[in-house]
């Protein structure tokens, strides 16, 4: 697999524009398309391509955070569609897997519901003509543009039940374009300006029958799951290797006595790639252990807020500078640890076997 040079110089060379909201990651979503770079291993594994689309998110975090990120919620809108594999999922598929129209993965209430961590902050209601009405809100979502496609999760009609005798639950797409969804106001956010996120709330939006993209919450989320975390843990090793290689720059005269941090950051970094590499090349079999992934996307998520930090200690004043590289890929690692899944889910979930 070669990621062309356009792609990451694009990548690199937009990345302040990008950071503040003047340029956006979905310019590249076509070319990546063309390059055939935007759908590999789509669903849960296809062809033990997952590996190679991990890298794709990787080398772009390298040089942009925002524009990784895109990308890991425009693949996994991919990745739900092609879960669901229904004629309707197939044929929003198609616009996706062009780059075209933008997707939005809003499953973080999801996939907190389906490890006991939280409500769904959607209900559908039946319209009385055979279809349904959908309510309630996104709290956080990004790629929101105005043709881009949602997929969330949702609570079905109350007059359903699945097995245990509880209220069912759903997975659903609709456009951000329908009557009845409204975007929130823009954010001044730390970083990632560039990635169009912001809050989205639905009143009564109508949904067919067939936008009801799957009715078997739990084993929907238990087979996109690991692609999930495997493509959020590339795109934090991205940005901690960068910060890492950085810092290595920079450790003479004072800045010797972070030697030892550096080399300690550099063997679990080194550990991190290859596990992701080897957890990847499992999903879609049942040795993947739900479990070593998590504990992998909380260790990755650690690594970049470290190596960035680090990087600011070797850097001086030039860290403090907003518009400066290292400044920016600081800022970018405060998000890790409130990116759904939060690093106080993540460790929540492993404590509680989840």
């Amino acid at each position: 697999m070669s990621i062309p040079e356009e792609v990451l110089d694009w990548a690199a060379t937009s990345a302040a524009e990008v950071d503040a909201g003047r340029a956006h990651p979905r310019d590249l979503f076509p070319v990546l398309a063309e390059a055939g770079l935007i759908a590999l291993g789509a669903p849960a594994n296809r062809d033990a391509g997952l590996a190679q689309q991990a890298a794709v998110v990787e080398a772009l975090a390298r040089r942009s955070l925002s524009t990784a990120f895109a990308l890991w919620g425009h693949r996994m809108s991919i990745e739900y569609l092609a879960t669901a594999g229904t004629d309707y999922a197939d044929a929003l598929l198609g616009e996706l897997r062009s780059g075209h129209t933008p997707g939005v993965s809003g499953m973080a209430s999801g996939f907190k519901n389906f490890v006991g961590a939280g409500d769904l902050d959607l209900s559908l209601e039946r319209d009385g003509a055979g279809g349904y009405r959908l309510s309630g809100s996104l709290p956080w979502a990004s790629n929101l543009y105005s043709d881009a496609v949602v997929i969330s999760a949702a609570y079905a009609p109350e007059d359903t039940a699945d097995d245990a005798g509880e209220r069912q639950r759903v997975i659903v797409a609709f456009r951000l374009a329908q009557e009845g969804v409204t975007v929130g106001r823009d954010l001044n956010l730390l970083a990632l300006q560039g990635t169009v996120s912001t809050y989205v709330t639905l009143d009564s939006v109508a949904i067919t029958e067939e936008q009801v993209l799957s009715w078997a919450f739990r084993d929907f989320l238990r087979q996109c799951r690991p692609s999930f975390a495997i493509l959020q843990t590339s795109f934090c090793l991205g940005l901690a290797t960068e910060s890492h290689a950085r810092t290595e720059q920079k450790l003479t005269g004072v800045n010797a006595v972070f030697a030892e941090d550096h080399q300690d950051l550099g063997r679990r970094l080194s550990s991190a790639r290859q596990r992701v590499c080897d957890y990847a090349q499992l999903v879609g079999g049942e040795q993947c252990s739900a479990q070593d992934v998590l504990s992998l996307r909380l260790t990755s998520g650690r690594l970049a807020t470290e190596s960035a930090a680090l990087e600011v200690k070797t850097a001086g004043g030039k860290a403090y500078i907003v518009d400066s590289d290292v400044n920016r890929r600081y800022r970018e690692a405060t998000f890790i640890p409130v990116q759904s899944p939060s690093e106080a889910q993540l460790r929540w979930e492993l404590s509680e076997g989840r």
